[in-house]
């Protein structure tokens, strides 16, 4: 369930978070990836796992969150992909704009989801459509950026 609902301690859970990044218990910048994808509805995440947080800011910037995440999924059924994170809490935080510095560190992932939502949806693309979907998105040239991420979607560009 997305949304802003009250968690154990009276703290109010937000439904979003953008300008976001994610660090681990040393303090260092992580992908999401690294924690588990939940697959199916009925999935309980590991408990035992890394430490991971979720920092950024809700309610268009006015508030900012620092959140223990466990597990993560991707949803492909819409107009937009969306990523969500599984908070300690259980509850889903939908991931919208990353912070500057984090992109980095996030851009294969979020590229492969793009990637796979826009298959979904457009089976019969051709390669030249895919790559100049995936450059309008992450506003990068083919030739000199991001592309070269999916060598192994995107053979022989």
């Amino acid at each position: 369930m997305i949304g802003s609902t009250a968690d154990d301690e009276g703290e109010v859970v937000p439904g979003n978070v953008s300008e976001y990044g994610f660090v681990n218990g040393e303090d260092e910048l992580v992908s999401f990836a690294e924690l588990p994808v939940q697959w199916d509805k009925g999935e309980i995440p590991d408990e035992k796992q890394k430490q991971i947080f979720l920092l950024g800011t809700t309610d268009r910037g006015f508030r900012r969150i620092f959140k223990q995440v466990k597990a993560w999924k991707f949803d492909l059924s819409g107009e937009d992909p969306v990523v969500l994170v599984l908070s300690k809490e259980n509850n889903w935080i939908k991931l919208l704009k990353p912070r500057k510095a984090f992109e980095d560190t996030i851009r294969t992932i979020l590229i492969t989801v793009q990637y796979l939502h826009f298959v979904k949806w457009n089976p019969e693309t051709s390669r030249e459509t895919m790559r100049d979907h995936l450059s309008v998105v992450f506003r990068f040239g083919y030739k000199s950026y991001g592309i070269i991420s999916l060598p192994l979607l995107l053979p022989q560009l």
